[in-house]
């Protein structure tokens, strides 16, 4: 097949999109040069120009990808529960946030670009650049609001109608999750374990979502009240 085909200069470029991302994902921007990604990738130099503009194009479309890829997987589920949120009764609810839970942990603890996500969007989230613009509202927001809904449906009216405490006790549930991302190499060394096994996510969901429901559960009202 003829590189000037559309098929093959498609596959170019995701190419050094797939290879940009493993390698931004463990390295500053200016610690990689355009000359490794190419190389890796198996494509000309002269590819990242055409493709993207240059390094700065790439590492932008980067994070379009991941962002795509990513927000790809949760779509169907994400819409789902977007649409039943506000009408499920508690027992569809607590239903629906124990698939969020589980998708979300099986996504970001994964093997794969989960992987490569990690240590791409910590960077970002240390150091932003136009990047971090791209993954906030492409992935960051629309989960989190997702995720709001349901803390919103079974948070009963103690948050129902302040944002701001919608948005900080979203982000702190959700912060059990992410704890297992960042820390992942603490907790596989105490279970004496090199990567998660399908058994550890299931569990891990289940004790993130049993504790989310306690959290947002009428008895924690007291608690909450200092937040």
């Amino acid at each position: 097949m003829s590189e000037s085909t559309p098929s093959a200069t498609q596959d170019t470029r995701t190419r050094l999109v797939q290879t940009a991302l493993s390698i931004f994902a463990r390295r500053d921007f200016d610690a990689v040069s355009v000359r490794e990604i190419v190389d890796l990738a198996g494509a000309n130099i002269a590819a990242v120009s055409y493709h993207f503009g240059g390094k700065e194009g790439l590492y932008l479309a980067t994070a379009e990808f991941l962002a795509d890829t990513m927000l790809g997987r949760m779509q169907p589920l994400l819409t789902k529960i977007q649409r039943a949120a506000e009408t499920a009764d508690d027992e569809d609810a607590d239903e629906l946030l124990r698939e969020l839970i589980h998708g979300l942990v099986h996504n970001l603890l994964n093997d794969g670009v989960g992987d490569n996500a990690a240590g791409f969007i910590l960077r970002e989230q240390l150091q932003p650049t136009a990047a971090f613009d791209i993954l906030f509202g492409r992935l960051m927001v629309p989960i989190q609001r997702t995720y709001q809904a349901l803390v919103i449906r079974l948070g009963g009216d103690l948050y129902a109608d302040d944002e701001r405490q919608q948005i900080l006790v979203t982000h702190a549930l959700m912060g059990q999750i992410l704890a297992f991302r960042i820390a992942r190499t603490t907790v596989l060394r105490r279970l004496d374990q090199a990567r998660f096994r399908a058994r550890d996510l299931d569990d891990i969901a289940n004790h993130v979502h049993t504790l989310t429901l306690r959290a947002l559960s009428p008895g924690s009202s007291e608690s909450r009240a200092r937040i």
